[in-house]
């Protein structure tokens, strides 16, 4: 064999194999190969036909066991969606284990250690896992789109750019040859005034630029714009066409929680008590009108229209409603049996986190408000979620 055709892997197998002669290695060949074959090697990573599974929510120290994931398993979950941010705003405990980072990873330190040990979870129990680093450093200093962008606001929005930039360049490049890591979720959900309007024009071609130059290997998802609404086409600032992709692995993305005055209802200033099917409101300031099956499909169809146009791959990466809202597993099931219709992937929100239960499936429905990881409860929206997760059928090894 000409060492021009040899694999990075075979050199790799010599090279352990003449170190084994030389030095009287007393490890057995046998193990020296399977280190060889332990060893991350470059895969060509590839989107399934088809990705059901589970929104995490915000990373947290639990997620470092085992027993969720099995947990998950059990389900049939083929694809895992988590927040990922910086250590303050995630709340993170400190790990006295977790390794040393460069200087402008040391916010995120703590979380780093947790994420490697989820992922090792999540290839234990053949998961994929996206990443949504949306709590980079300077996520809590941005203002929402209702503001005005000022000088001082957008020094703020692009700082927090820089960050995110340097956030995803580190996990591409650690991340690119782990066939574990399939996706990363970029600013899911934009709601800052510069970022918004300047979203398909600079934001997302400089973020796949910069992105692509250590890493071409794992799918960016990328959302239509404001707050991932699924306006794909709805003109600029919108994504209205296909983004330019050297490495030609571009998912698009949406969040659906429509209507929000039912998904959220109790939350903030929404009002409760409301009922799916019905006569419902998008918002407190939106006109009343009746939201059934029909309605949530016709509320995604701008991003049917664009997967149809152009050929694309779809996922909605976090959609639910509050687990006490009347009629709770009627919405997620007409919602992911559209999905299931159109060819759309999916993770629901939310398991596993110990954050604020109210979204969680396997919390009983009228429990108490806390930040139950796992309630161990088989809710009806448990039931409908499982449903559809029977049909989990690959991952690719």
């Amino acid at each position: 064999m000409k060492i021009s055709n040899m694999t990075s892997n075979s050199l790799i197998v010599l090279t352990f194999i003449g170190i084994y002669i030389l030095t009287g290695c007393s490890k057995p060949a046998a193990e020296i190969l399977k280190i060889v074959e332990e060893q991350e090697q470059p895969v060509e990573k590839i989107w399934p036909n088809r990705l059901r599974g589970i929104n995490m929510a915000k990373l947290s120290a639990n997620m470092m066991q085992e027993d969720l994931f099995k947990q998950m398993a059990d389900w049939n979950v083929s694809l895992i969606s988590l927040n990922f941010g910086n250590d303050e705003k995630l709340r993170q405990p400190e790990i006295p284990e977790a390794p040393e980072v460069p200087e402008n990873m040391k916010p995120y330190k703590n979380g780093l250690y947790i994420l490697d040990k989820l992922i090792q979870n999540a290839k234990k129990y053949k998961m994929y896992v996206n990443i949504q680093a949306r709590g980079a450093v300077g996520s809590s200093d941005i203002i929402v789109s209702t503001g005005e962008t000022t000088e001082e606001n957008k020094v703020h929005e692009l700082f927090y750019l820089k960050n995110v930039q340097e956030l995803y360049a580190y996990l591409g490049e650690k991340y690119k040859n782990n066939p574990t890591v399939l996706a990363y979720n970029f600013i899911a959900e934009p709601h800052s005034k510069y970022i918004v309007e300047n979203w398909d024009t600079e934001v997302v071609p400089n973020f796949i630029s910069s992105f692509r130059e250590v890493d071409d290997n794992t799918f960016l998802i990328i959302s239509a714009g404001l707050w991932g609404f699924p306006d794909f086409g709805k003109g600029s600032p919108r994504i209205s066409e296909p983004v330019n992709d050297p490495a030609d692995k571009i998912v698009y993305g949406m969040h659906s929680y429509a209507p929000h005055n039912y998904t959220h209802q109790g939350v903030g200033n929404r009002p409760g008590n409301l009922q799916y099917p019905g006569m419902l409101k998008m918002f407190n300031t939106s006109e009343l009108k009746y939201w059934d099956r029909n309605e949530l499909q016709n509320y995604i169809q701008p991003a049917i229209d664009f997967m149809k146009k152009y050929d694309v791959k779809m996922i909605d990466t976090e959609f639910s409603v509050v687990r006490n809202a009347l009629g709770a597993d009627k919405w997620l099931d007409d919602r992911i049996s559209t999905y299931e219709e159109f060819g759309i992937s999916w993770t629901v929100f939310n398991f596993g986190t110990e954050n604020w239960d109210g979204w969680n499936l396997t919390v009983a429905d009228n429990a108490p408000f806390g930040s139950v990881p796992d309630g161990g409860a088989e809710t009806e929206r448990l039931k409908v979620v499982k449903k559809y997760l029977k049909k989990n059928t690959e991952f690719n090894d």
